[in-house]
């Protein structure tokens, strides 16, 4: 029997087309049958639109539709079989059908439309996969923690400040640090690291939806609910809570409450915040995100769906637009690709947008807005940008050379530290840095942090520069709380140079019971919890590295960055830039912090020069 050929739509501009699939009712072992429909956005009958991963797409099955073979997924046919009704037919949009993949063009008119078709669903159906890991009771306990958030939220309690000190949060949440949760606990973080939260196509797809459900396996639970089950999970610290996987919730559901109240944000605002979220096609990282900028940039010609064009050229395209729309050069500052490969020929000012490590902003948190880099390095110059070189490809700027990098210190890679969670004693994870950090700053001895050397150029202290830096000058916290704070922090320091003693075949168990005993010591009648405002802006340092130049000044700089890398202050930028000479030219390394420049200390536009950046 011949497949299902696609209609093709019409392709003057006005057509509103798209296609409605309408899934037949059966058992679930049985073969499944759909009706595939042409319908107008604007006028269509009520239906649901699914949210789900794509998965390996090479491992086909064939379904019926129209009463002809059609090869889907097999993980679409499990999504398929999961959302049939054994006796109504349901009304649905999913992607992989209802667009015909093998048209590109068909592809990139239909993308263009994804706004409406998403906003325009009754329901958003979230599907994260099927039971395992215990999800079901890790959804059940995110719905118990729900409902004792719905609770605290009615008694005028609010998430965005929850805490243990408090008597209410206490009784309604005091439960779920009993060791006999820690089950529930662990297959609730489980599900927070399934893969559907790390793709960026789910951004807009739930940020559109009026409503919006969560399946997993055999239960559900609305958005909401879940949203506040993680935040509750996340800012009570609750057993395996895992702040860096929960970012990547936190984005979500900014989005979401942004779109709901009407904020719109510029290309690179959009394209930054969801940069750690996942592809498979490297130009949906721009394509999949059209939605959400703001709609006097969406006419640019770069960012129209295209599905004819080179990735390699459609991210200088778009790197173009952005300088040209912006007042700095925060687009420099976007984090450079530190392990694998990116497209070809890419140069190095033009961000690698399929990198998707999570590197927070200096001074501002894991899903922050790079567009709130507080610095002003250039003071209030403005940037004076060219493009040159063959195909346009090369950027001119006007800057100057302040100073070199004369040490550098270990790259804070998270995925390279041993576990920080051992049975409930937490190890910060910059602590596993910080003595290796405070050597190439030139602190005097290992436990120099405690006391302090000689000042810094500045005049203050070296240890409260240490601590500055490590924070970025951007906590609320005064220079007292500060100097508590790296105390616990260098304390943690000593407990993971002690585990770098311990054999490496010991059990879990046993470096769990050693761990807590080192802990006690050495926090015995201390304070031991850091500041949420503190720990925060310690998300900062993840894939960066301590270093000092040759005039003293100590600072934090990309995990690119080496001994003798220039650090270049350049007209409009807001941070200083680490630039790598290539004979005349120069390679962008990435970003840094230096204590004491932050302010146009070292800025003089006068002494400036152009430089072209390949």
């Amino acid at each position: 029997m011949d497949s299902y050929c696609y209609v093709p739509f019409g392709i003057e501009p006005e057509c509103n087309q798209f296609r409605i699939l309408t899934l037949l009712p059966g058992s679930r072992e049985q073969p499944l049958e759909c009706v595939l429909e042409h319908g107008d956005i604007g006028n269509s009958p009520p239906y649901e639109a699914i949210s789900y991963v794509w998965g390996d797409t090479r491992n086909k099955v064939n379904i019926r539709c129209n009463d002809k073979p059609l090869a889907i997924s097999v993980n679409l046919d499990g999504v398929l079989r999961h959302f049939r009704s054994p006796s109504d037919k349901r009304t649905l949009w999913v992607d992989a059908v209802c667009i015909n993949q093998d048209d590109d063009e068909e592809r990139g008119r239909q993308v263009s439309r994804m706004k409406d078709i998403y906003s325009k669903a009754r329901e958003v159906l979230i599907w994260l996969g099927e039971e395992g890991e215990n999800s079901d009771a890790g959804i059940t306990v995110a719905s118990d923690i729900a409902q004792a958030c719905r609770r605290y939220i009615s008694d005028g309690g609010s998430l965005d400040a929850i805490s243990f000190n408090e008597e209410p949060v206490e009784r309604l949440f005091g439960k779920f640090k009993d060791r006999s949760e820690f089950p529930r606990l662990e297959a609730f973080a489980k599900i927070i690291k399934r893969l559907w939260f790390t793709r960026v196509w789910v951004v807009q797809e739930l940020a559109l939806a009026t409503k919006a459900t969560v399946f997993c396996g055999n239960l559900s639970i609305s958005w909401t609910d879940l949203m506040n089950a993680i935040t509750a999970q996340d800012y009570l610290n609750l057993w395996l809570a895992d702040h860096e996987k929960n970012a990547y919730v936190f984005i979500l559901e900014r989005a979401r409450k942004e779109w709901n109240d009407g904020v719109r944000r510029s290309l690179l605002s959009v394209l930054f915040r969801y940069r750690i979220l996942d592809a498979t096609d490297p130009r949906d990282k721009i394509f999949g995100l059209n939605a959400l900028i703001k709609n006097e940039l969406s006419g640019g010609q770069a960012l129209q769906p295209n599905y004819t064009v080179d990735t390699t050229e459609l991210y200088i395209a778009v790197a173009k637009e952005i300088l040209k729309q912006s007042s700095d050069l925060n687009l420099l500052s976007v984090p450079r690709r530190l392990v694998g490969t990116g497209p070809r020929n890419l140069p190095s000012w033009v961000p690698d947008w399929t990198n998707t490590r999570l590197t927070a902003p200096l001074g501002l948190a894991n899903y922050s807005d790079i567009n709130e880099l507080a610095f002003s390095a250039s003071g209030s110059s403005a940037p004076q940008v060219e493009f040159g070189g063959v195909d346009s490809s090369s950027l001119g700027v006007q800057g100057c050379c302040v100073d070199r990098i004369a040490a550098v210190g270990t790259v804070l890679r998270l995925e390279h530290l041993p576990r920080t969670d051992y049975h409930g004693t937490r190890i910060p994870k910059c602590a596993f840095v910080l003595d290796d950090w405070s050597r190439v700053a030139k602190l005097r001895g290992p436990n120099s942090y405690f006391t302090g050397p000689e000042p810094y150029l500045t005049g203050e202290p070296m240890r409260d520069a240490f601590v500055q830096t490590l924070v970025t000058e951007s906590t609320n916290e005064n220079i007292g709380t500060l100097r508590q704070q790296l105390d616990i922090l260098g304390r943690n320091a000593a407990i993971a140079r002690w585990l770098n003693f311990l054999p490496k075949r010991l059990p879990d168990w046993l470096t769990d019971k050693a761990v807590y005993l080192a802990h006690a010591i050495l926090f015995y009648r201390r304070n031991d919890q850091m500041t949420l405002d503190f720990r925060i802006h310690l998300s900062s340092l993840a894939d960066r590295r301590g270093f000092r130049t040759d005039k003293g000044y100590i600072g934090l700089g990309s995990a690119l960055a080496e001994a003798g890398d220039q650090i270049v202050v350049v007209k409009g930028a807001k941070v200083p830039l680490i630039l790598r000479a290539a004979g005349s030219q120069w390679t962008l390394q990435g970003d840094c912090f230096v204590k004491g420049i932050m302010k146009g200390e070292a800025y003089r536009e006068n002494e400036t020069s152009r430089m072209w950046i390949v």
